[in-house]
């Protein structure tokens, strides 16, 4: 299967799937729930609604999970003059609505550069059973194979394959940021036709690109939602596409070989092994700095490169160290490995030394083990495990090198998906002094730079981000993110949280009152790693009492599914990290700027035995000092 396929797949399953965990604990969520609501007309009848620019292609009765009413239809359904392949385009979206409503609305984010269209139950997985209506769009426009209803694809293996919509205007727009608004609004004119009356809540949720759109719509639309989760956000995509660049420019003089495009191989330069002792040396430097060896480093403001550098050079191999001098032997890091690291987590500079994107927390999951498997350093910046592929399977050289020229540049730059001049090729060959000023321009054909129709970051008043609407309204966002999930700088998003205006001054620091984030140590992009990621139900409960009932979320309790430990209970660990993990229990995961503590008695993988406190080197009211990173 071709490698694209396989990475939109995957990162599909991530930003949609949910993580097991005590579905009881979804009742929280219901149990304040306004009184059900029945349909006032047929389903079939909403096929003759008319609505603005909407073509309603399906209107089907269903039975599973609960019986519900599926619409599927297509929002300013065009042909486009500015493609040259003059595809169609437009605005698919699927609605889902309970027999039993209970009032409540989800719009969900999509996921990588969108492009279908599937049956949405909801982010968490439990909200179409509980009696929401979910709607779900496909960003405007339609990847292979397509939806069959819909009846068009967009993509042109030579000329940006999935991503080939950016050489139009307004599938780029419909992409940033229309398509969630059209979406939201048809199906709120819907749900009123059909229940007789208007949500009387109104959220959106998502992660990754989902969790954009999600940031983005609380500042461009702040009166559409009451309540956003926004996960792992890609919040400032083309920045970090620029970081993405980076990192693969970093990796390629370790290269050993070339793929089939004639691009370095980057999939042997850091083998699973390598990662595993880059795990063992940041653990090393900074897991005890939290009160307790467990493999989590919950004080990450506090592992800065002047702890992280030292470990790593004492695991650097070398004939007379302590850890060998075998490369890929499991027990060391090469010089070259040791250089890229440092490189790659100090953040992308242009030649002059301008920041283009910024540094990274050091944290532990940088090794997904094979029993915690997720998209964490290794799949976006190396590729996937296995045996060699003939082309480069790193997301970064797949999904992102396709976004990259096509989406975050302007004018786009039109790369053929496989060849000597293909997207990877284009990632190798960036210029950081001439490439990455493009994620800002417009051109002609194209009013809108990508940082416009992408971001939450050009929305920003005055260098703060500006929430004070949507915050007027009573809206309510929590964030949560990976320390370190591969893709997305935590350090970039914590920097976007403390530029929030304050707003109501008081113990809470203002922001607070209506903005709660959360960082999870070792968690890969959207789940997955050797972390305490399965908090769905928790998450969704946390969210819907805040909005409903006003209380605003403190910690939320997380759950290790592993059975045992996914580190090794030796070498190149300390033994205490196996030990110590909170394999099959909980943790609780702490509101910004709070991080999780041990009281120092009673079992490591009980929520119970942890606090939740402000650490020195944070500030009341969400400031974390994280320059020396």
């Amino acid at each position: 299967m071709n490698p694209k396929k396989i990475t939109l797949r995957l990162f599909a399953l991530l930003t949609f799937a949910s993580w097991p965990f005590a579905q009881a604990f979804a009742q929280q969520a219901q149990d304040a729930r306004p009184a059900a609501a029945a349909p006032t007309v047929t389903c079939a009848s909403l096929m003759s609604l008319s609505l603005p620019n909407t073509q309603i292609l399906s209107a089907t009765e269903m039975t599973t999970p609960v019986a519900y009413c599926n619409v599927v239809g297509v929002i300013d359904k065009r042909v486009s003059q500015q493609d040259p392949d003059h595809f169609t385009y437009g605005i698919g979206f699927e609605l889902n609505l309970p027999d039993t409503w209970t009032g409540r609305f989800e719009m969900q984010g999509g996921g990588g550069t969108d492009g279908s269209l599937a049956n949405p139950t909801g982010f968490f997985g439990t909200e179409l059973s509980a009696g929401w209506a979910v709607a779900a769009d496909d960003g405007g426009h339609e990847d292979a194979p397509g939806n069959p209803l819909l009846g068009w694809i967009d993509d042109d293996a030579n000329a940006g394959g999935t991503a080939h919509f950016g050489v139009d205007e307004q599938a780029r727009i419909d992409y940033g940021y229309n398509g969630i608004e059209q979406t939201t609004l048809i199906s709120k004119a819907i749900i009123g036709k059909y229940y007789g009356s208007a949500p009387q809540y109104s959220y959106l949720c998502g992660c990754s690109n989902g969790g954009r759109d999600a940031m983005v719509a609380s500042q461009r639309v702040p009166d559409f939602f009451d309540g956003i989760v926004a996960g792992n956000p890609g919040f400032d995509l083309p920045r970090a596409g620029v970081a993405e660049a980076w990192n693969e420019v970093q990796l390629a003089p370790l290269a050993t070989s070339t793929d089939s495009n004639g691009q370095p191989y980057v999939g042997d330069t850091f083998q699973s092994q390598d990662l595993e002792v880059a795990s063992a040396a940041i653990l090393s430097a900074c897991d005890a700095l939290d009160g307790l060896v467990d493999g989590i480093i919950d004080n990450y403001s506090a592992c800065t490169d002047e702890r992280v550098y030292p470990a790593l050079e004492a695991y650097t191999c070398s004939p007379t160290g302590s850890n060998g001098n075998t490369p890929h032997g499991g027990t060391c890091l090469t010089a070259g490995q040791v250089t890229a690291l440092k490189r790659i987590f100090a953040g992308a500079f242009n030649s002059h030394g301008q920041r283009l994107y910024s540094s990274w927390f050091w944290d532990a999951g940088i090794w997904d083990p094979p029993s915690a498997f997720g998209a964490g350093f290794a799949l976006w910046n190396v590729g996937f495990p296995g045996p060699p592929s003939p082309t480069n399977t790193a997301i970064n050289l797949t999904l992102g090198a396709g976004a990259i020229p096509m989406v975050f540049t302007t004018p786009p730059v039109v790369t053929p998906v496989d060849g000597t001049d293909s997207q990877e090729g284009f990632i190798f060959n960036y210029n950081f002094d001439t490439d990455a000023p493009k994620i800002y321009a417009t051109a002609p054909g194209y009013r809108e730079s990508a940082m416009d129709f992408m971001t939450a970051i050009q929305l920003m008043v005055f260098n703060h981000a500006d929430l004070r609407p949507f915050a007027r309204r009573g809206g309510k966002i929590i964030i949560y993110d990976s320390v370190d999930d591969g893709i997305f700088s935590a350090v970039d998003l914590v920097n976007w949280y403390n530029s929030l205006l304050p707003l109501r001054p008081g113990p809470d620091g203002g922001a607070q009152s209506f903005a709660r984030m959360y960082l999870i140590p070792n968690m890969a992009h959207c789940g997955g790693g050797p972390a305490t990621n399965s908090f769905n139900a928790n998450m969704l409960a946390a969210l819907t009492s805040w909005v409903e009932a006003g209380d605003a979320p403190g910690p939320i309790i997380a759950a290790n599914t592993n059975t045992t430990s996914p580190f090794p209970s030796g070498a190149p660990f300390d033994p205490r990290v196996a030990q110590n993990f909170p394999t099959g229990g909980t943790r609780p995961l702490c509101p910004y700027p709070e991080q999780s503590r041990y009281t120092g008695s009673g079992a490591t993988n009980d929520a119970a035995n942890f606090v939740c406190i402000n650490p020195k080197g944070t500030q009341p009211g969400g400031r974390a000092l994280v320059g020396s990173n």
